[in-house]
Parts: C-alpha cells; structure tokens; sequence
C-alpha cells in the first residue's frame, strides 16, 4: 500500500472540516520566521508519515484555538478554503511553508492567488474598485493567517521515518475560514 497515499488521505481528512467561528483580530506576528527554506532534502513518501500526539486531536486542538478569522474577511464576508504545503522537519517542526490556492485559485500567469480569486470572484458580481482592493486585502489576511497557524503549530510527536531515519516530509494542510 503506498504511504503517500494514506498520508494525503489522513492529512486532507483530519483537517478539511477544520472551521472558526471568526471572532478575533487577525495577528500578522511571527508568520515570516517559517517562510525560509531549509536545506534539507524532503520525501513525499516515507516508511512511516510524521505522527502527532494523540493521533492529531492535540493539533485540531490547537488550530481550534489559535486560529484567527481576519477582521477583513470577516468585514467583507470573504470565506473559503487555503491549501497550506509545509515541510515537516527530522526535528517535527513545519519549514518550508508555502500557499497553494485559495478557492482552488493557483497563482497562474504571473498573477498572485488573491488576484486570482477576486478575478473569479468579479465573474459572479461586480465589485467598484474600493471593494476589490478590500477583498484582495481580505483574501491576503485569510493567507497570512494560515502560514502563521503552520508556523507556530506544536511539532509532531515522531518524524516521518524512512529506513529507520527521521526525514523531512513534505504534507499539506486545507485551513477553512468560515464565519457564522
């Protein structure tokens, strides 16, 4: 059975429910420390997937907690799904940290994911041009926030093993941003 596979499934459903309520600031604070790459080589499969405490319940936890629904969405009733790619050191700690998508939004053709997104949000309405700079303001916090959340998360209780050897292990993680 591939341990990528069981990985990604694991990854995607343990976190894809992951919501909030949207009741606090956004915090833009320490979110860069974790944006340098490390040296180390990564695997995408490994003998053994990095495991957290309590078979990831300490993390959902955590992200209950801490994670903050930017006042900007919140304002502009921006909601939707970051896909977070983040390497998982030999030590347990995210490095690497890199967004994906917004909404399914992909940088593409030399354009950021928030001017993606508002280019697919400006499809269903018209927005004046004060709104689009709020919603393109908002899709960023909604970003920040989600590198910052990877970043200050609590590292695994055991590394991904390949051969018996800790190695860095590339996962990704969709945070949701809902409001009530």
């Amino acid at each position: 059975m591939n341990i990528n596979r069981i990985s990604k499934k694991w990854v995607i459903l343990s976190f894809l429910c992951l919501t909030l309520d949207g009741h606090a600031q956004s915090n833009r604070e320490g979110v860069m420390a974790t944006l340098e790459k490390t040296s180390d080589e990564y695997v995408e499969e490994a003998d053994t997937p990095p495991a957290y405490a309590d078979g990831g319940k300490a993390l959902m936890e955590y992200m209950r907690k801490n994670l903050k629904y930017p006042s900007s969405a919140k304002d502009m009733h921006v909601e939707g799904r970051v896909l977070i790619s983040y390497v998982v050191d030999k030590e347990g700690k995210a490095t690497n940290i890199v967004p994906l998508s917004f909404n399914g939004c992909k940088e593409q053709n030399g354009k950021s994911i928030p001017q993606v997104a508002l280019e697919k949000e400006m499809e269903k309405s018209k927005m004046k041009p004060k709104a689009q700079q709020a919603y393109l303001q908002a899709v960023r916090d909604i970003i920040t926030e989600s590198i910052r959340i990877i970043s200050q998360m609590p590292p695994v209780e055991q590394p991904a093993m390949k051969d018996g050897e800790p190695v860095c292990f590339k996962m990704a993680m969709p945070i949701t941003f809902k409001g009530k």
